[in-house]
């Protein structure tokens, strides 16, 4: 009778894992099949990869991180939160001089001016130029260099001293100028090695939402 009895007992607890294991499976099983993972890269779609250094401002240098800048809970159509326009650039760069001649005066008046394209209360828009050192072996790169070109092309957006190329690799630059568009959530809406067939500049004003 004493060993029916632990028979039965054992076979109870065996039961029991059983429907433990089975209700756990199905709950991951679940979540697997109906959550949709974001993957951190550099491409359309992918979640923006850190991004972090010391930014000069205008009057100073400060350390700056893109991820705290950022709200992952953010939604398309929730009309708050901070879009941020990333340009990956050299000092020395003849393309990224042209486009600080022909294109940002333009842009930062639309975008930056006071009297720029209207977006919802509470949204702003951003520019970042990240200097990369393309020729780090032939050429004397260095901070001055940066405040130079910002005060030289009128730029009046924070600039990123990444001339140890550390943020150049994480996002995976193949030339500059490189742009990207991040939403408010840290997800990139536009990628130049991915698209060429249109600029950052019709992405931002197809993406970024309206004001009233």
């Amino acid at each position: 009778m004493l060993r029916r009895d632990i028979s039965n007992e054992a076979g109870a607890r065996s039961d029991g894992l059983m429907i433990v294991s089975v209700i756990f499976i199905a709950a991951f099983t679940y979540i697997a099949l109906t959550t949709s993972p974001v993957y951190t890269g550099v491409g359309i779609g992918d979640r923006a990869p850190e991004l972090k250094g010391e930014v000069w401002d205008g009057n100073t240098w400060a350390a700056f991180d893109l991820h705290e800048n950022l709200d992952p809970s953010w939604e398309e159509g929730s009309g708050e939160g901070t879009w941020y326009m990333i340009e990956f650039m050299d000092t020395n760069c003849g393309a990224c001089q042209s486009a600080a001649t022909n294109q940002f005066p333009e842009q930062q008046a639309k975008w930056l001016g006071e009297n720029g394209r209207s977006v919802p209360v509470n949204t702003t828009v951003e520019f970042l130029a990240v200097a990369i050192a393309l020729h780090p072996d032939s050429w004397d790169y260095g901070q001055q260099e940066i405040i130079d070109f910002q005060v030289d092309y009128s730029q009046n957006f924070p600039f990123m001293d990444d001339h140890d190329n550390s943020n150049q690799n994480v996002w995976e630059i193949p030339g500059t100028p490189t742009y990207f568009l991040i939403a408010p959530n840290g997800i990139i809406e536009y990628a130049s090695p991915e698209d060429n067939s249109k600029t950052v500049w019709d992405v931002m004003e197809d993406k970024i939402p309206r004001g009233e």
